[in-house]
């Protein structure tokens, strides 16, 4: 599906303000008896002084919750919203999302951390996101025990998620598993904007953008996480839907000649729809 339309902020921005606030972890909707496809949308609302610019957390928020609603709008899927994500919050759905649904869906927005930076000897091969609290969601401990390589479509917006991974080698070192594209999918096969098999993982080389461009007073990077969601749900591939993105939002006609190529990172098959 090649949409190549530009649909402006203050639609975007209007649609916002419809949106209704959910407090806590739930499933939004289907059901584990009919769902064959389980969705998660994480969001840890923990601000980093000097990173986060004034209002990145609310257009976070509202962003966050469109994405929930556009997966929502799919049909009778499982769908979990995690506002103020906690180590037990991602736990708990990812276990649920492993536990009892055959493909899931996977976007959190947020930072990442080092949780062994401080160890004897410094550990730097790991990786975790920050939850709401300050804590750490290790990858090995907390991401790879509760995830397979059912998990079909994972975005994950920190910073670095997309590094820590060579293909056809299982990164491993004496604290388990490491690394954000393998910790998610368990598949050392991924091969960067690849063509075939059943995964994809996108993740982001050095700094994940904010949302809002305080500066510029813009929502670019909203739009991105918004409208990749939304090509997606409407029967994109991975590839189309970045195309889109990259025509809607900047103006070129592919993700290869846009400012995502290289940043934005696709590990796995370009060509996977949404289950």
């Amino acid at each position: 599906m090649n949409h190549k339309t530009t649909i402006k902020t203050t639609i975007f921005c209007a649609l916002l303000l419809n949106l209704l606030v959910l407090s806590t972890p739930q499933l939004i909707s289907g059901n584990i008896a009919s769902a064959t496809v389980g969705q998660a949308v994480f969001w840890p609302n923990n601000f980093q002084d000097g990173t986060d610019a004034d209002g990145e957390l609310e257009l976070t928020h509202d962003t966050c919750m469109y994405i929930m609603y556009l997966l929502i709008g799919r049909g009778q899927y499982g769908c979990y919203y995690s506002p103020n994500s906690t180590i037990t919050s991602y736990c708990n759905i990812l276990s649920a999302l492993n536990n009892y649904y055959e493909d899931n869906v996977v976007f959190s927005k947020g930072h990442r951390g080092y949780p062994y930076w401080n160890a004897t000897p410094p550990n730097w091969n790991h990786l975790s996101l920050i939850d709401h609290d300050g804590n750490n969601v290790k990858d090995h401990s907390h991401i790879y025990s509760r995830t397979s390589s059912e998990n079909n479509v994972t975005f994950i917006w920190h910073c670095e998620t997309a590094e820590k991974y060579q293909t056809n080698t299982t990164p491993q070192d004496g604290y388990g598993y490491y690394g954000m594209p393998y910790c998610w999918t368990h598949n050392s096969g991924l091969v960067c904007y690849g063509g075939s098999g059943t995964q994809v993982f996108l993740g982001w080389v050095n700094d994940s953008p904010q949302f809002l461009d305080e500066a510029e007073g813009m929502y670019n990077y909203a739009h991105v996480a918004y409208y990749f969601w939304y090509y997606m749900c409407n029967g994109d591939s991975v590839e189309d839907a970045l195309d889109n993105v990259s025509y809607t939002i900047f103006g070129d006609e592919t993700y290869l000649e846009s400012p995502l190529r290289d940043w934005l990172v696709v590990w796995g098959n370009k060509n996977l729809e949404l289950p």
